[in-house]
């Protein structure tokens, strides 16, 4: 985050005073307007902006699991199964399989689990196993042994 808003300035401050110095010369640039170079800064902070929010969106969602993750302990379950035939607009379909008893028709209800970054991707091997923590009904996280492919779990709406 800090090299991203380090690089904006930079380059927003470094375009801006070599415009001003006459060292570069961009087509329209003698408008005072701003031309090209306010079309380059507008897109640059755009980017920016873009950046920004996706990175305090996953900051959010890592922000929701450590609470769930400090109020429960992880437990193995049986599986994951996503349902194909649903759509959710929030993340992927689930149920849970939280007994190795219970058959995959039979599950618990189902859930929406999206991840940090990239919130529709459902990994394969948690319909194998994987481990949980959180709630039965309410939310919770849902993730591969090891602790890798984190997604956070929450009742459809």
């Amino acid at each position: 985050m800090s090299l991203a808003t380090f690089l904006f300035v930079a380059s927003f401050i470094t375009l801006s005073v070599l415009q001003g110095f006459g060292i570069i010369t961009l087509p329209g640039s003698e408008k005072k307007d701003g031309g090209l170079l306010g079309l380059i800064l507008t897109l640059l902070l755009f980017v920016y902006v873009a950046f920004l929010y996706l990175y305090v969106s996953s900051l959010r969602c890592l922000k929701r699991i450590r609470r769930v993750l400090e109020a429960h302990p992880w437990r193995p379950i049986a599986g994951a199964h996503r349902h194909r035939a649903l759509k959710d607009a929030a993340g992927v379909p689930i149920q849970l399989q939280l007994n190795a008893a219970t058959d995959s028709t039979k599950s618990d209800g189902f859930m929406s689990a999206r991840g940090t970054v990239h919130r529709r991707r459902w990994p394969q091997a948690m319909e194998h196993g994987a481990w949980y923590a959180g709630d039965a009904d309410g939310h919770g996280v849902l993730g591969l042994p090891g602790g890798t492919d984190l997604m956070e779990v929450q009742p459809r709406r």
